[in-house]
């Protein structure tokens, strides 16, 4: 919210002070004019943002497709602009005292800022939050060592599922049991790194010290929420959604990847040992595994979490035994 009033209010007097020359004349009074249209109108948009369009009431419109979702946010943008525009300019005079009305020029530039925005957003929503910004910036042009917190998450009986749906079909059950997973993930500060046909990689980073168990709540309410859409899921499939997950932190190479397609690589002995801790849930029947490495960097479990120690366990293709729990929900 406070990023994007700044920047609405940075816009909103910079457009009024340019304007001004040709049609107020007093370039102090206009760019306050225009700060305070910034303010109401970034104020607007990112409560908007985050209470509709990104939450739970825009979850229908966010799976149209590209074109006419950019379409439809870009024209609800407009019409928040302009809607605050005519407010300040009834109520607040200009420079000369006099109501001021809605010029082409204000109508022309509301109508660019809300289709650039708009445009830049869905790019970043296609590539995943951030990964826009940290391509734009350079962020990881050169390799980067950081710690990082990863969750694996497998989808269960996934061949099964296939065979009896249909690929069409199964896609469909795919995208919804993917949809459901990223927002629990998304909901406890986690980041998409990547859709692996059906598996999801999720990444945290590592702060200093102990910290909160994000991914283990991440894991926990994806599973509630695949619970709670089970008649849903059985309803319209035949079928309901489960997965196995595997949890593990420490250092990865973060960088950038590819050159006719980019993206932002994560390489490291930490990913395939987080990848071997999913695998392992097949072989010893739990749902939920977590490595004592990453239990250790955290100040405690979520509420209603309970761990049981199995013990040092061999991993396929690790040398060392790793020490592994079981991570259960509480009756």
């Amino acid at each position: 919210i406070a990023w994007i009033t700044l920047s609405s209010i940075l816009l909103g007097a910079l457009f009024a002070h340019i304007a001004a020359g040709t049609v107020d004349g007093d370039a102090y009074t206009a760019s306050l004019h225009g700060a305070l249209n910034g303010a109401l109108i970034g104020g607007t948009l990112s409560t908007l943002e985050i209470l509709v369009l990104s939450g739970a009431p825009g979850a229908r419109f966010r799976r149209m497709p590209f074109l006419p979702y950019l379409g439809l946010r870009s024209l609800i943008y407009l019409g928040v602009i302009l809607l605050m525009l005519a407010a300040t300019n009834e109520f607040v005079p200009g420079a000369t005292g006099q109501r001021l009305a809605i010029r082409g020029g204000e109508i022309v530039f509301s109508l660019a800022l809300s289709l650039g925005y708009n445009l830049l957003f869905g790019v970043n929503q296609l590539l995943g939050p951030g990964v826009l910004f940290a391509f734009v910036a350079g962020r990881y042009y050169r390799p980067r060592l950081e710690e990082r917190v990863l969750l694996f998450i497998d989808m269960r009986s996934s061949t099964a599922i296939a065979e009896r749906l249909g690929e069409t079909r199964f896609l469909d059950f795919l995208n919804r049991f993917i949809t459901d997973v990223s927002l629990a993930i998304a909901d406890a500060g986690g980041e998409i790194h990547k859709y692996v046909g059906d598996e999801i990689i999720a990444t945290w980073t590592l702060a200093g010290g102990r910290g909160e168990a994000g991914c283990v709540r991440a894991c926990f309410a994806a599973l509630d929420r695949l619970t709670a859409q089970a008649p849903a899921y059985e309803r319209d499939f035949g079928f309901r959604a489960d997965f196995r997950a595997g949890l593990h932190c420490g250092p990865v190479v973060v960088g950038e990847l590819g050159y006719l397609k980019k993206e932002i690589a994560l390489i490291g002995d930490t990913m395939n040992t987080a990848a071997r801790i999913q695998q392992a849930c097949r072989d010893t029947g739990h749902r939920v595994l977590a490595s004592a490495a990453l239990l250790e960097r955290m100040a405690a479990l979520p509420a209603g979490i309970t761990r049981r120690a199995l013990g040092p366990l061999p991993l396929r293709g690790k040398e060392r035994a790793l020490e592994l729990y079981a991570l259960e929900a509480a009756d």
